[in-house]
C-alpha cells in the first residue's frame, strides 16, 4: 500500500497522488474495492490477504451511479478483481501548475554581449582579411623579374597571367610593367598583364608606300633609316626591299635601308669607283662606258656622267662615265706611281710607249725591279734602291703586270726631254725639274764644293772632275731627290723618290747623315767606280 509521501502532489509530474482515506467522501467509489487498470503497470507484487473493512463513512457518502459518471476519479469496478490489490493510479491534477519563473538578464547585459560578439566577429574578419584568406590577393612586385619568374609568382597566388611584349635594345626578357600595378589588392578573378621586353624585329614593309614603311619602322624603334632608289617598273615610291630583311632582329641605332622603286633614272654614282658605278648601273637596268679624265678627284672615281645623275632614261640605256684617271697624270709624276695598282701601271706604261728592258723582282719583299725605256730615250726604273740606278741581266719578266709592288721610282731624263731650265746646275734648275715631277718641299741642297763624302771618294780623280747640284725634300711619307750634273763634259738629270723609311734604314754617317749628299755620291761616283753603263 502506498505511503503518504507517495501520494503528495508534485508540480513537476503534475500528478496528485492521494490515499483512499484522503479522498473526499463525495469522490469515493460506490464499492470499497480499488479500481483495476486493464493493463497494470509493472511494480511490486500484489499484496494478498483479507480485503480491507468497509468504510462506513464512505458508504454513507458515496454518490449514486449517475453522479459517478461525471466524477473524474470514478473507475468502474470489475467484480472478479475485488479480492486483488492494485497499485494506485496516477491521476492528472485538475489544477495546472504554474511554470517556475526564470531570471532574465538586464538589457544592458544583452547589449554588452552583442557588442562583444560583434567585436569578436570583426576581429576575426580583419585578421583573416589581413592574412588574405579572403578578399583577394596583393599583386607582388614582379617588375625586374624574368618573364618566367614573374608568371610563376603570380600563378602561385592564383592569378591568371597575360604577357604583353615591348621592344627594347637591351635587358631582354625582363618585366618592365604590371597591370594592375604591384601593391594593389586584386580579386583572384582578375587577370594580371605583365609587359616583358623583347628584341626589335623589322616589320613587313615590302610593297608598302615609302612613307608608310618609314612610319612602320619608326614605330618598331628604327632611328636610322636611309633610302636608296632603284629603277623599277613598279609604281614609284613602292618599297622593293629592306635591309636587314623582314623579321630580322635589330637595335634602334642600326642602319635600316629601304630600297624604293623609281622610274628608270641615272643613279647617283658621283664619287663611286669605276667598279661601284658600273655595278650600280647594272643593278638599275642600265649600262656604262668609261672615259678617264684628268681630275683632282680621288684616282679612279666617277667625276661626271652623261646623261647627268637624276636624268630619266629608258631601260637598258648606256651612261658614259668620266672617271678620274687611275694612271699617273704624266710619266714624270713620280709620287703618283705609288697610288696606282701595279697591273694598271703596266698598262699605262705600255700605252705611253715605254718598252720593258729589264724585269725581275727583289728577293726580299718581292717588289718589282724593272727598267722601261721611253720613245725619247728616257729611262724609268721601278726599284727598291732608286739612288743607284743599276740593273744587270737580260730578264724581261713583266713583273708589274703580275702584281709586283712598287718600292721606289727613278726617272732619268734624256737630253731632249729635260724640262726647260732643268739642265742648269742651280737651285733654279732643281725647281724646274721638281715642277715637272710634281715634287715640293725642298729642304737641302749640296754641290761638289760642300758635299759630305767618304775620304777615299773625295780624293779620287773622278771626284775632282765632278760638277753637280743635288736637292732633296720630304713630301707626305716619301723622300725625294733631284740631281743635275756629271763628270767632265757630261751632264744628266735624275729625279727619284722612295718611302722615307728606305733612307732611315741606311747608314748615312759617311755622308753627314744627309740624304742629299748620299744620293749625289751614290748616283755619280759609285756607278762610275763599278763601271756601270746606264742612263
Amino acid at each position: 500500500m502506498a505511503s503518504t509521501e507517495d501520494n503528495e502532489k508534485t508540480v513537476a509530474d503534475e500528478t496528485v497522488m492521494m490515499s483512499p482515506e484522503e479522498l473526499p467522501t463525495t469522490m469515493m467509489p460506490e464499492s470499497p474495492a480499488p479500481s483495476v487498470d486493464p493493463a497494470p503497470a509493472a511494480g511490486p507484487a500484489p499484496v494478498t490477504g483479507p480485503a480491507p473493512a468497509p468504510n462506513p463513512v464512505s458508504d454513507l457518502t458515496a454518490p449514486d451511479g449517475i453522479d459517478a459518471l461525471d466524477d473524474p476519479y470514478f473507475s468502474p469496478v470489475v467484480p472478479e478483481d475485488l479480492t486483488t490489490a492494485h497499485q494506485p493510479v496516477s491521476i492528472p491534477s485538475p489544477v495546472e501548475s504554474l511554470p517556475e519563473r526564470k531570471r532574465r538578464l538586464p538589457r544592458w547585459g544583452i547589449a554588452l554581449i552583442v557588442v562583444v560578439l560583434l567585436a569578436a566577429a570583426g576581429a576575426v574578419a580583419c585578421l583573416t582579411y589581413e592574412r588574405e584568406l579572403w578578399g583577394g590577393k596583393t599583386i607582388p612586385n614582379v617588375v625586374g623579374m624574368s618573364a618566367d619568374q614573374a608568371e610563376g609568382a603570380l600563378t602561385d597566388l592564383g592569378f591568371g597571367v597575360d604577357v604583353a611584349y615591348q621592344a627594347a635594345d637591351e635587358n631582354l626578357g625582363v618585366v618592365v610593367s604590371c597591370d594592375p600595378v604591384p601593391g594593389i589588392r586584386t580579386d583572384l578573378s582578375e587577370t594580371v598583364t605583365i609587359t616583358v621586353t623583347a628584341e626589335r624585329v623589322i616589320p613587313s614593309v615590302v610593297g608598302m608606300n615609302v612613307d608608310d614603311a618609314t612610319h612602320a619602322l619608326a614605330e618598331a624603334g628604327a632611328a636610322n633609316v636611309s633610302l636608296t632608289y632603284l629603277n623599277s617598273e613598279q609604281e614609284s615610291g613602292t618599297v622593293l626591299d629592306v635591309s636587314p630583311g623582314e623579321g630580322s632582329s635589330f637595335v634602334s641605332s642600326d642602319q635600316v635601308t629601304l630600297t624604293v622603286a623609281q622610274a628608270y633614272t641615272v643613279p647617283n654614282i658621283a664619287g663611286m669607283t669605276t667598279e661601284e658605278a658600273l655595278a650600280a648601273l647594272e643593278r638599275d637596268g642600265l649600262a656604262g662606258s668609261v672615259t678617264y679624265v684628268e681630275s683632282d678627284a680621288e684616282r679612279g672615281t666617277v667625276v661626271a656622267a652623261n646623261p647627268d645623275v637624276g636624268s630619266e632614261v629608258s631601260a637598258g640605256s648606256t651612261v658614259e662615265l668620266s672617271v678620274s684617271s687611275i694612271y699617273p697624270s704624266s710619266p714624270t709624276s713620280l709620287l703618283e706611281y705609288f697610288e696606282v695598282e701595279s697591273t694598271d701601271l703596266a698598262t699605262y706604261l705600255d700605252d705611253e710607249g715605254y718598252t720593258l728592258r729589264y724585269g725581275a723582282t727583289f728577293a726580299a719583299g718581292g717588289n718589282a725591279h724593272a727598267a722601261y725605256e721611253g720613245k725619247g730615250g728616257d729611262v724609268l726604273q721601278i726599284t727598291d734602291a732608286p739612288e743607284t740606278g743599276s740593273y744587270e741581266g737580260d730578264s724581261k719578266a713583266d713583273v708589274l703586270a703580275r702584281g709586283a709592288g712598287v718600292g721606289g721610282v727613278r726617272y732619268a731624263f734624256a737630253a731632249a726631254s729635260v724640262p726647260e731650265g732643268g739642265s742648269v746646275e742651280s737651285e733654279k734648275g732643281l725647281r724646274a725639274v721638281m715642277e715637272a715631277c710634281g715634287l715640293t718641299g725642298l729642304r737641302n741642297t749640296c754641290t761638289q764644293e760642300d758635299v759630305e763624302a767618304p775620304n777615299e771618294l773625295r780624293e779620287s780623280e773622278a771626284f775632282k772632275d765632278a760638277h753637280f747640284i743635288c736637292g732633296s725634300g720630304v713630301q707626305g711619307g716619301y723622300t725625294w731627290a733631284v740631281l743635275i750634273g756629271g763628270t767632265g763634259s757630261s751632264t744628266h738629270v735624275v729625279a727619284l723618290v722612295a718611302p722615307s723609311r728606305h733612307f732611315s734604314e741606311l747608314d748615312l754617317s759617311d755622308y753627314g747623315g744627309d740624304v742629299c749628299d748620299y744620293v749625289a755620291c751614290t748616283d755619280l761616283f759609285a756607278a762610275m767606280l763599278r763601271g756601270d753603263a746606264h742612263e
